[in-house]
């Protein structure tokens, strides 16, 4: 290599480290200047709070009103007031606490409004256990509150259940501490789960009951019958069973003709009138 690309190559190299350090300066000034905005913005008084409820079912248990009447009962009104970051996680935990609520969000802006995103639990069905006490179990397994402000419209799961939102908010909490109420209520999630995510079955079947047994029947939304589903094994065999029947069979007596139709044993149909 000659000394005028020796030359050439250290000019480069000097090059690309002036051009590191400008950068990391710039970056440096970056930094300190949004640190000191956000130090600044702390120091404001919060010019408005806006309340975002999102659910993703449509069902919508709070509201922003009742949300912001929540903190306000609590921490009085936010708005006047200097929030610091203790304050927000304060919010954060307050409104986490909502029985309803899934994940929310809490955060000031740069005009010292301070905002609250709250995404809510979806119920998948809503039990009535043998203590009479109805509440819903969500998507994830989740136990929450019936609400005053709104009734979702979700399969009803009755009969010999002793779930309790008294002694746990989790069904698999439940599951884990009773091996024999557990399976139940293992088979009991995976019919409700399977049928809510058939837009078919979703729309035809209203009622899951568990007897002693632990036999499942369930009731289509206009009462026409009682399907004796057995227990919650082979389920998607089961209802492709059924399904073949309501399309073909069930058509040539009509749909109220039978009172029972049995779908619990392999490869039959059994039916009473």
């Amino acid at each position: 290599m000659s000394g005028l690309q020796n030359m050439r190559t250290i000019r480069g190299m000097k090059k690309k480290i002036i051009e590191i350090i400008a950068g990391g300066a710039v970056l440096a000034c970056i930094m300190l200047m949004l640190g000191f905005s956000a130090s600044s913005n702390m120091q404001k008084t919060t010019e408005k709070l806006f309340i975002r409820v999102e659910s993703g079912s449509g069902q919508y248990f709070i509201s922003p009103e009742n949300v912001r009447h929540i903190i306000v009962e609590e921490m009085d009104s936010l708005e006047g007031r200097i929030i610091n970051q203790k304050n927000l996680q304060e919010i954060h935990e307050l409104v986490s606490n909502i029985p309803w609520v899934d994940h929310v969000a809490v955060y000031r802006t740069i005009d010292a409004s301070v905002h609250i995103d709250i995404r809510l639990l979806e119920p998948m069905m809503r039990i009535v256990n043998n203590q009479n006490q109805s509440f819903y179990i969500g998507y994830d397994g989740e136990l929450f509150p019936l609400s005053d402000k709104y009734t979702a419209r979700v399969m009803l799961v009755s009969g010999d259940i002793s779930l309790s939102p008294d002694e746990t908010d989790h069904l698999q909490t439940a599951i884990a501490q009773d091996a024999h109420m557990g399976k139940r209520l293992q088979g009991l999630f995976d019919l409700a789960q399977y049928i809510s995510g058939d837009k078919f079955w979703c729309a035809l079947i209203d009622h899951i009951y568990l007897r002693r047994d632990g036999q499942f029947e369930l009731t289509p939304k206009d009462g026409a019958h009682i399907i004796e589903f057995g227990e919650a094994n082979d389920i998607e065999k089961k209802l492709n069973k059924l399904r073949h029947f309501y399309t073909g069979g069930i058509t040539q007596v009509g749909w109220h003709y039978y009172s029972r139709i049995n779908i619990a044993y392999a490869n039959q149909v059994i039916c009473r009138k």
